[in-house]
């Protein structure tokens, strides 16, 4: 957008560049009247894909990145809104009450009628947030969903509270009683949940700070230590066994049965290996590979297109059955029954905030996940090095790589004893 004389320019800048590759958020900034106006723009842009400009920056729209079409048409229409507040106002008004109108304009939220200038509840503010992601261009369900699941927690706990939720009212008080109601019957809700929720809720008290709507940093210490999982994973030898099982009298688990083969060999989530098509194959310097921008990350990722994987795609025509992920997890315990894996061990329990041990088999534990970390487990037993199986995975760091691995005590002796067999062999 050409810059208007007399109207300050507004400028567009990216909250992180340090992983050229990795999507960040882009922020607006307006300085006016002595004033600073910060404004999250709920869209997304990869370093490497970002023009910079003085007075004017935007997304680098190509083949490797057409959705930075849709997104430069709401930043310049945010831009346009900006200068046409500034206009209007004369710069006389506060950034807290500017952030509103651009929501407004952008149809974020409804203009109300008698109450502008009312700072939301926590409730109104992850409603709105809410809607805005919804509003956003290929938002993604999964996220939206998870929200508007602790949306509807806080919701009926302020109802059974007779709180509001004002921001004013998420103290450490408001912690230890929402921690102890979720955790309470009927509820039970396990720790690792309550973990990931008080993490949201983390989140969108910052952004409702940044927004100007309040300046508590006491919600900064809702800590809820995550604890630890059981990790399971299968072997390669095991991943052949269930790939020889005669399946041909139960076709239904025969998709089922190739689907997680699938996301054991190419390392994926299943919301991505589970949308594989003809047009994610490729052929990178001669060898063939799986190149595909995974769901969560908007990252591309390529996975070499290993014989089992190209026999298994081929089957469907490289269209890979639909089904899902609920139903995926429920007929792989049933294939689990089927393929005897009836081997035992502990799990931990953290319903209701309490740890409990029990005693479960295999097939109980198996989900699509479990096919993901085989792959993880399984290359970097095989001295694959960490970094190049982290490209696949996604993962940002070894030590959260590591801890995703599933190698126990009895694994991790039995490999030490082959390399150290190795190096005295070699030494001798």
């Amino acid at each position: 957008m050409p810059k208007i004389k007399g109207v300050p320019p507004v400028r567009f800048i990216l909250q992180s560049t340090k992983e050229p590759k990795q999507p960040t958020y882009v922020f607006l900034y307006f300085y006016y009247s002595g004033q600073r106006l910060k404004y999250s723009t709920g869209e997304k842009v990869c370093p490497e894909a970002w023009s910079k400009g003085r007075n004017q920056s935007r997304a680098i729209a190509n083949a490797k990145y057409p959705e930075n079409t849709d997104v430069n048409i709401n930043l310049d229409k945010l831009a346009r809104f900006t200068v046409e507040v500034y206009r209007e106002t004369g710069g006389n008004i506060n950034p807290v009450d500017f952030r509103k109108e651009l929501d407004y304009r952008m149809g974020y939220a409804v203009r109300p009628e008698d109450d502008k200038g009312k700072i939301p509840t926590l409730l109104e503010f992850i409603e709105t947030a809410i809607q805005e992601r919804r509003n956003q261009p290929n938002a993604n369900k999964g996220t939206i969903q998870a929200v508007s699941r602790i949306q509807k927690l806080l919701t009926t706990y302020a109802a059974e509270k007779s709180k509001k939720l004002a921001f004013e009212e998420i103290t450490k008080a408001f912690f230890h009683d929402f921690k102890a109601w979720l955790f309470a019957p009927p509820r039970n809700l396990q720790i690792s949940y309550v973990h990931k929720l008080f993490s949201t809720l983390k989140m969108y008290m910052k952004d409702a700070r940044q927004r100007g709507y309040h300046s508590s940093e006491e919600f900064e210490g809702f800590s809820i230590k995550k604890g630890g999982t059981t990790k399971f994973a299968l072997s390669f030898e095991e991943l052949e066994a269930l790939a020889a099982l005669d399946l041909s009298d139960n076709k239904r688990l025969e998709r089922v049965r190739d689907l997680f083969i699938i996301g054991a060999y190419s390392g994926l989530r299943f919301s991505d290996f589970s949308r594989l098509r003809p047009e994610h194959i490729t052929t990178l310097d001669g060898e063939r590979m799986i190149g595909i921008t995974t769901t969560k990350t908007g990252e591309q990722v390529y996975i070499p297109l290993f014989p089992i994987l190209e026999t298994l795609l081929a089957k469907y025509d490289f269209t890979v059955p639909t089904i899902s992920g609920q139903k995926m997890n429920d007929y792989l315990k049933e294939l689990g029954k089927v393929a005897g894996m009836t081997g035992k061990f502990l799990v931990t329990n953290s319903a209701g905030g309490r740890k409990k041990e029990q005693e479960v088999e295999q097939w109980e534990k198996l989900t699509t996940h479990v096919a993901r970390r085989s792959f993880a487990t399984n290359f970097y037993r095989g001295k694959m090095p960490a970094y190049q199986i982290m490209k696949i995975t996604g993962h940002k760091t070894e030590q959260a790589f590591r801890q995703y691995i599933c190698i126990d005590a009895k694994t991790a002796a039995l490999d030490f004893a082959k390399d150290a067999a190795r190096i005295m062999n070699i030494k001798t």
